[in-house]
């Protein structure tokens, strides 16, 4: 069954406002969905995750790793892996060394 956001996460994405820690916890969740081969309810987590705090790029990587499972390595997943490389370079929390592995997988992914 897809996921379906709590109606206080609703509220707070259809408002822009940032909650962190939802969208920690939306991480959390996502990960052992995904894990447990649930690919599109963890790809819907990670999208809300990023609506509830835009500067976490683990749901930005998350996101782009699951756009590309359900998708193939197509224009949705560049698009998403692209948005993860602009939210990774304003978090600390992403090392130099992960953002350089994506940028090598998006140099063997994008069109030539």
């Amino acid at each position: 069954m897809a996921y379906v956001p709590r109606f206080r996460h609703l509220f707070k994405i259809l408002f822009h406002m940032k909650d962190s820690a939802a969208a920690e916890g939306l991480f959390l969740e996502g990960s052992i969905e995904f894990e447990n081969g649930d690919v599109e309810t963890a790809r819907l987590m990670f999208y809300y995750g990023t609506r509830l705090d835009p500067t976490l790029a683990g749901n930005f990587y998350n996101l782009a790793v699951a756009e590309e499972k359900l998708h193939g390595s197509g224009a949705k997943a560049i698009a998403a892996w692209e948005k993860y490389l602009d939210v990774a370079e304003r978090d600390p929390r992403q090392s130099d060394e992960a953002k350089e592995k994506v940028r090598e997988h998006l140099n063997k992914i994008r069109p030539k």
